[in-house]
């Protein structure tokens, strides 16, 4: 599963897609969603079907980590940042406008890519941040969608009545579009017997790379046409101090939570930017799964804290690489 583009490329990328989306927003107000819904259906099922082909059984349980360790690193992973955002609602930090991008930001899995290269570069156990990622984006198949439909106001609904009208929305296009890729593409690379070469991982990024600049650049677009340029330039200049201070704690919670139970300093740097980072390349797909109908014009409000967060955590975390070097220095 470590497939997806990292560092200065996808930063570029989201650049310019932000500028096209901006300037030519798709179908300018007039052409019809079915379209650009037809292709991020396409790009999801592409997405988690290169997942699949590059999963890798052996990186299910992180080496070297207790099972204990395990259940705190992804209970952490999981529930820590929800937990900062169920009190920014509580003490209403957060405009009920952005509750529920918060919300789903908290709820996705830790990168892969990015977390396992900023723990090798800070001289962590990139083993472990590579376990650990790639379970919490298994388990981010189950858990992204159980989430959403508990925490996802449906006017008052019971939560029986919750589960079931939005399990009989969801679970079908889950399976459609997440599940049925996974297996096929894992199925597909036994059955086959092919070998991770440099030539398929480059492919496989590219295609990556790709699909998520397209739900990114639908995301955005809609955003644009069904908000308008100068309300949501406001927007940005509102959300970013409240992501901001989203960042400070989660980086705090991140730091106190992967010194529980761990002593290693190589491992407990692996566990730090795995708790403190979220996935974008899992967010948008998720998120365009789990609004069935025109998924982009209805969640722009939804993607754009998952975006600009993504921005924010690659600079942040590249900040601690000589600090958690050092530290880990220290101690030898």
């Amino acid at each position: 599963m470590r497939v997806f583009p990292n560092g200065s490329g996808l930063i570029f990328g989201l650049i310019f897609t932000f500028v096209v989306s901006w300037i030519w927003p798709t179908g300018n107000g007039e052409q019809s969603n079915q379209f650009p819904l037809y292709l991020s259906n396409i790009s999801i099922v592409l997405i988690f079907l290169i997942q699949g082909w590059n999963l890798r059984i052996d990186h299910f349980k992180p080496s070297e980590s207790s099972w204990v360790n395990v259940f705190k690193v992804h209970g952490l992973i999981f529930l820590g940042p929800l937990s900062i955002v169920l009190l920014f609602e509580f003490f209403e930090i957060v405009p009920e406008v952005w509750i529920s991008g918060f919300v789903f930001l908290a709820i996705l899995p830790t990168t892969i890519s990015s977390c396992v290269v900023y723990t090798s570069f800070a001289g962590g156990n990139s083993d472990i941040a590579l376990g650990h990622a790639t379970l919490s984006n298994l388990l981010s198949i189950i858990w992204v969608p159980v989430a959403w439909i508990l925490l996802n106001d449906q006017d008052g609904a019971r939560l029986f009545e919750k589960c079931y009208i939005s399990g009989r929305e969801i679970l079908p296009s889950m399976f459609l579009l997440v599940v049925l890729p996974v297996v096929a593409g894992w199925g597909l690379k036994n059955f086959t017997k092919a070998k991770h070469s440099q030539s398929t991982v480059k492919i496989s990024k590219f295609l990556s790379f790709g699909c998520i600049l397209l739900l990114v650049y639908f995301a955005m677009s809609n955003s644009v046409l069904s908000i308008g340029h100068d309300e949501l330039l406001n927007y940005f200049f509102d959300l970013l101090p409240l992501l901001l201070g989203f960042l400070f704690f989660h980086i705090v919670f991140s730091w106190v939570g992967s010194g529980i139970l761990c002593t290693d300093r190589e491992v407990r740097v692996a566990e730090f930017y795995c708790i403190g980072q979220k996935s974008l390349a899992m967010g948008l797909p998720l998120l365009s799964v789990l609004s069935p109908v025109d998924p982009f014009a209805s969640n722009g409000l939804i993607s754009i804290p998952l975006i600009l967060y993504h921005f924010l955590q690659l600079g942040v975390g590249a900040c601690f690489f000589k600090f958690l070097e050092g530290w880990i220095k220290r101690a030898t």
